[in-house]
């Protein structure tokens, strides 16, 4: 035997998709990943709030159906790095990307990214980068996760090189600043629900302060000068988040999956919360040369954004350890809807649906305070998705010149004023149309049939 057969003898093949850097460590709860973050990290309920949200949807690529993709918003050093990276510390189950430009390449000797994200969690720290691109580029992306989204993709380009995927499935975590609210995909479907990472000056100065402490009375010698670990990358925390979610997507391989008990209220909330979503990021498609609207439209089905919160909430009850829909749940799901509704639109339509008997455009302006000429294109644009009906009532002004008064159609009301009654907010007339009753109605015929 020559020295190459012994060297090949001796070698070893190694997956390197299965080479794990952090080793995890034993988390058996949601409440015990919280305890460890607390003890290096200033963590705030948002924080914690979001940490469920995205482990959630880390778990979901080991569930059938659509996938759950997320925008983690939030402002520069508002600590959405960090959480990335704490998720993506599970590396059995997550890629992680520091920049993504699409999901294959027209080039002869590319490497498609797909095949190395199947059923995994992508993870990309800053997805701000993403909107730098060009107009062309930024469709060309959102125009391939259009097409995955489903679970399929065809692409064909001109030098020869084609591909073609089909039972795709993985998620998606994405962090990204508020940016992110100038680009809207709703006329051509949007596939992501976001959630906001807030913090306040209040703990901003207590984490600074935690810095100054940790730097001046803690700080050791680099890696490179025989350290055992960088601090900066939270070692401790990230090996009992790889543990935490070693251990859910265990539970879900080997057990029987959860049955959670829900109530006809839940499913009335999810269908509002989908219809805020849907209102809030409709558009009018209008010319770009003359500003006219170019045809008719309606706001989104709110269907795949029910499916969304669905999943989202079936994977809460497994990350906060339980089997029923619980308070902490529904407002969780609120709080990625009125994330996902975040816009100025949104507060327009807020403003006329808890009204009591419809608003004109003067007083609209006043409540939300923008400027009158800010909102009449939005109001004009509300009137002809059909979300305000400026019909339903007219009062005549002093000089018998009827002055427009803008409501909300019946459904479109409902759903606003049924958040707002569990959000706490204040609904000046204090009724429900009579949609609530009819969506009963049919939720229960067909829970029968």
């Amino acid at each position: 035997m020559n020295i190459l057969d012994m060297l090949k003898a001796s070698c070893t093949l190694v997956n390197l998709d299965e080479v794990v850097t952090v080793q995890p460590q034993k988390c058996m709860s949601f409440s015990q990943l919280i305890s460890v973050y607390e003890q290096d990290m200033t963590i705030t309920q948002s924080f914690k709030d979001c940490t469920a949200l995205c482990l959630a949807v880390h778990l979901a690529v080991k569930l059938e159906g659509d996938p759950l993709w997320l925008y983690l918003v939030g402002a520069p050093s508002s600590g959405k790095s960090t959480l990335c990276e704490l998720i993506a510390a599970d590396e059995m189950n997550t890629r992680p990307l520091s920049k993504f430009t699409g999901l294959v390449s027209g080039m002869t000797k590319g490497r498609h990214l797909i095949p190395m994200i199947q059923n995994r969690c992508v993870v990309i720290k800053d997805g701000t980068l993403l909107l730098e691109s060009s107009q062309q580029q930024l469709a060309n992306v959102y125009g391939e996760l259009r097409d995955i989204f489903d679970g399929s993709l065809e692409a064909h380009y001109r030098n020869g090189v084609s591909a073609s995927f089909s039972n795709i499935s993985f998620g998606m975590i994405v962090g990204i600043t508020e940016r992110i609210y100038s680009l809207n995909m709703a006329a051509l479907g949007e596939r992501f629900l976001h959630c906001r990472l807030e913090t306040t000056r209040d703990v901003e100065i207590a984490r600074n302060a935690h810095a100054v402490d940790s730097i001046m009375s803690g700080i050791s010698r680099s890696v490179a000068e025989g350290a055992e670990a960088d601090s900066r990358s939270f070692p401790k925390q990230r090996a009992y988040t790889a543990g935490f979610l070693n251990h859910l997507h265990t539970k879900v391989a080997t057990e029987d999956l959860i049955r959670p008990k829900y109530e006809e209220e839940d499913k009335l909330l999810i269908q509002s919360l989908a219809d805020v979503i849907a209102c809030s990021r409709a558009q009018a498609p209008r010319s770009t040369k003359q500003d006219e609207i170019l045809y008719d439209c309606r706001p989104e089905a709110s269907t795949r954004v029910v499916k969304q919160l669905t999943r989202l909430a079936y994977c809460l009850c497994y990350v906060l350890g339980v089997d029923r829909f619980t308070h902490d749940i529904r407002r969780l799901l609120t709080k990625v809807a009125m994330d996902t509704a975040f816009s100025k639109q949104y507060t327009i339509i807020q403003a006329v649906a808890l009204s009591a008997s419809g608003l004109t455009k003067s007083v609209i302006a006043e409540k939300t305070r923008m400027p009158l000429e800010t909102i009449t294109r939005r109001i004009d644009d509300l009137i002809h998705l059909k979300i305000f009906d400026p019909d339903r009532d007219a009062r005549p002004a002093k000089r018998g010149r009827a002055i427009s008064v803008l409501q909300c159609t019946d459904w479109v009301q409902d759903s606003f004023r049924r958040v707002a009654k569990y959000n706490g907010s204040s609904i000046q007339n204090g009724t429900h149309s009579k949609t609530r009753t009819k969506l009963s109605s049919l939720l229960r015929s067909r829970k029968t049939n």
